[in-house]
């Protein structure tokens, strides 16, 4: 079992470890990977498992022509969908909670929680889409290995969620507001309401979620190496929509200070 996928035996257009010890395949076993005449065996390669490979055995996989997707993106989805999860407890009070997101006796489970979930998926298969169209055309653009794209991708995601929260937009509420609007499934707000999500939830949690959701989008949307013109470009369409009679209304009637207090704690 744990050695199959180095088997002369196994052979397959796409593989998908999902399970395995760490470092499985590494520097000195990666060339079992290939057949004996150099073509490799798997011509996709997407990590459902973390660290299933080390980073030079992927580099000799991709100088061979496999398409390899690391871990990092392919297992965005359960960092999504568990941040998502704790945002529902964080906006829910415990009747709630145990009302919409607990299985009854019976074993059924709730109509929203249903709901809930499905909107989750729907939202990370639009992520993972947007992830692999970016380092797909950064690869065909630069000749960068995919898997070292995977950590340009996330530290540049993370530098410009650093950058976003810092800066003067997180100060306006409108703005606050759009950005959530887009990243809280529907259910949530339908059942609890943006502006009270945004009062129960703790600030620095909002704060995080407003910053991750517009860096993640500008990257997706513009790549690793776009000018400082095409940010601008961005975040015109938010504010623009700000201006409209939805997000100002919701705005006057939020208190501003849960948006600018100093960060609260759980």
């Amino acid at each position: 079992r744990n050695t199959f996928h180095l088997s002369s035996l196994s052979t397959a257009d796409l593989f998908v470890p999902c399970g395995g010890r760490p470092e499985s395949v590494n520097l000195t076993n990666v060339h079992l990977m290939f057949h004996p005449s150099g073509k490799p065996r798997f011509k996709i390669i997407v990590e459902g498992a973390n660290l299933f490979f080390t980073q030079d055995a992927r580099l000799q996989l991709e100088k061979s022509g496999v398409i390899l997707y690391k871990d990092a993106t392919a297992n965005k989805g359960g960092v999504t969908s568990s941040s998502l999860e704790v945002l529902a407890a964080l906006a829910m009070r415990d009747d709630e909670f145990q009302e919409h997101m607990c299985a009854k006796a019976d074993g059924a489970l709730p109509p929203f929680y249903q709901r809930y979930v499905q909107e989750i998926q729907e939202f990370i298969e639009a992520n993972s889409r947007r992830e692999f169209s970016c380092i797909w055309k950064e690869h065909e653009l630069t000749g960068t290995p995919r898997y070292i794209l995977t950590d340009k991708v996330s530290d540049k995601i993370n530098q410009m969620n650093d950058v976003i929260q810092n800066s003067i937009l997180y100060q306006n509420p409108s703005l606050v507001l759009r950005v959530l609007a887009d990243y809280i499934p529907k259910s949530l707000q339908e059942l609890i309401g943006l502006k009270e999500i945004v009062k129960r939830v703790p600030d620095n949690y909002v704060k995080a979620i407003f910053g991750a959701q517009l860096a993640s989008l500008y990257v997706y949307n513009h790549g690793l190496n776009a000018h400082e013109f095409a940010f601008f470009e961005f975040i015109q369409p938010y504010l623009n929509d700000t201006l409209k009679g939805k997000f100002m209304e919701e705005t006057l009637n939020l208190s501003l200070i849960h948006i600018s207090e100093p960060t609260r704690q759980a």
